[in-house]
């Protein structure tokens, strides 16, 4: 027996009737064809649902950070926001108080220059720092408060001596900026400026006190020893002569041996007897001054030495044209003796 199956199929059109024999085995095989097609089928499907499904939950995933993400950066804006309200609020303050200070500087600059040109004057010293804005001198703190005359005691010495100038030294410059903000980046851009400038202001302010202690060391701002003056500077009655003559210093009268300092630093340029003076030394300072110290019984330096302001040089004496144990203490600038009260505190 045959194992197939005769299928008879008649075309409607043509009315012919056509006969197709299928095997059982092709049939069979057919079926499984068609079975693991639609197997497939419904697995692709399914799978892609599945994958739908994942990609649809991960795209919801991603976009529930995102809404949070904005969330925080949202509420990150209105903390920025907030905080470049205040902070530009506080640029604003510190503006107004560099303002402030930059007056405050100014008017610094401005009382030390006032109230200390005509000691400067005084004193025949010109040291200013310029700048764009103002020139503020070097401050000197000493000044003559009144003459003290003493008794006549021990008096005498010469008139007038030779002495070499010295060059004035300028400090140098500076010129501060000006400097003018817009925008917050552009302020503190100009707070960042400001502030090296006020702190350049102020260091040169300091630099301009450690000057002035400075011009305090190097010129003559101190009694070179203590007791009575027994002789003033200018005219007077020659206490040997009894006539009318110059005197070019001040007579210092006080017992033999006292300690003599040096009224400021500066180097020795003479040692020994000077004529009239007797046992001298003569101190070269800067800004031009000189000093010199008359009647010596002791000189305890020697020509070439470096001395310290208030440094022991020697001893009172009576040697010389003088009539009794004193010190003549004289002051010169270029060449010319000058009032040494100035320069007596």
């Amino acid at each position: 027996m045959k194992r197939h199956l005769t299928v008879f199929w008649i075309s409607p059109l043509r009315g012919q009737m056509r006969r197709l024999h299928l095997r059982w085995q092709t049939l069979l095989l057919g079926f499984v064809i068609l079975c693991v097609g639609i197997g497939l089928g419904i697995g692709g499907v399914l799978w892609y649902q599945s994958r739908m499904k994942r990609e649809l939950f991960t795209t919801m995933a991603r976009i529930e950070e995102m809404r949070k993400n904005l969330l925080v950066l949202e509420a990150q804006k209105k903390e920025q926001e907030a905080r470049l309200e205040h902070l530009t609020k506080e640029a604003e303050n510190v503006l107004n108080e560099l303002n402030n200070l930059r007056e405050l500087e100014q008017r610094v600059r401005e009382l030390m220059e006032k109230s200390l040109q005509s000691q400067l004057k005084r004193l025949g010293v010109t040291l200013s720092l310029s700048t764009s804005e103002v020139q503020t001198c070097i401050p000197l703190h000493r000044f003559l408060a009144g003459l003290f005359l003493a008794p006549q005691e021990g008096a005498g010495g010469p008139e007038l001596a030779a002495f070499i100038p010295l060059p004035q030294a300028l400090l140098p410059p500076v010129t501060p900026q000006d400097l003018t903000t817009h925008a917050l980046e552009d302020t503190l851009i100009w707070l960042r400026g400001e502030i090296l400038l006020r702190r350049k202001a102020f260091e040169e302010i300091l630099d301009l006190a450690q000057k002035k202690d400075r011009v305090l060391e190097v010129v003559p701002s101190r009694w070179p020893t203590w007791g009575r003056v027994s002789s003033n500077y200018g005219w007077r009655r020659d206490p040997f002569t009894g006539c009318r003559a110059w005197h070019t210093g001040v007579d210092i009268a006080a017992p033999p041996g006292r300690s003599v300092v040096a009224a400021a630093e500066g180097r020795v340029v003479f040692t020994g007897w000077n004529g009239n003076y007797g046992k001298c030394i003569i101190i070269r300072h800067d800004f031009g001054f000189e000093t010199v110290y008359g009647h010596l019984s002791k000189i305890l330096v020697n020509v070439g030495d470096r001395v310290k302001k208030a440094q022991k040089i020697g001893e009172v004496g009576n040697t010389g044209r003088s009539t009794g144990p004193h010190l003549h203490y004289e002051v010169r600038r270029y060449g010319k003796v000058v009032n040494p009260w100035p320069h007596l505190p």
